[in-house]
């Protein structure tokens, strides 16, 4: 391997961590966090009214939006927080190269792709590919897939 020359960027990637890591310096002390005075330090399903939203739609009738607001209150989480401490284990494994990650999924511009046989023939393709993946890498594979069927667009005004 030729020699760099000084000054030049080299860039190594280890899949496993260094088994007697070289430790130049002391560890200092940790500092304390500070939060500034206007964060929101605990979550409350009405801390995003606090943030500023750029893009949204007016809504002229509080009551309707009130009435939708309590409807998706009263609905289990999208995601647990088991699954979600189980995904980081998951993708902690792929980082120290012991798994590789498949990620996937669909994003449909309008409601009309929104069905069973997309949602189906997508988990499908994937797992599909999960098999392959870990018959040749003889490794785990972890699966991630995102669903977004919605209608993602920029508000030019508020009757878009």
């Amino acid at each position: 391997m030729p020699k760099p020359k000084p000054g030049s960027i080299l860039a190594v990637h280890a899949a496993e961590p260094a088994k007697n890591p070289v430790i130049t310096e002391k560890p200092s002390k940790p500092q304390p966090t500070t939060i500034p005075r206007n964060a929101s330090i605990k979550w409350t399903i009405d801390s995003w009214k606090s943030k500023k939203a750029l893009q949204l739609p007016e809504y002229p009738n509080q009551e309707d939006l009130e009435s939708v607001l309590k409807t998706l209150d009263a609905f289990p989480p999208i995601v647990f927080a088991g699954e979600a401490r189980t995904l980081e284990e998951h993708l902690g494994e792929a980082a120290m190269g012991n798994a590789f990650l498949l990620q996937g999924g669909d994003c449909a511009e309008s409601f009309k792709e929104f069905n069973a046989n997309n949602i189906r023939d997508t988990f499908r393709i994937i797992l599909q590919m999960s098999v392959v993946m870990m018959f040749g890498g003889q490794m785990p594979v972890i699966k991630v897939t995102t669903l977004n069927y919605v209608i993602c667009f920029f508000f030019k005004n508020d009757v878009s």
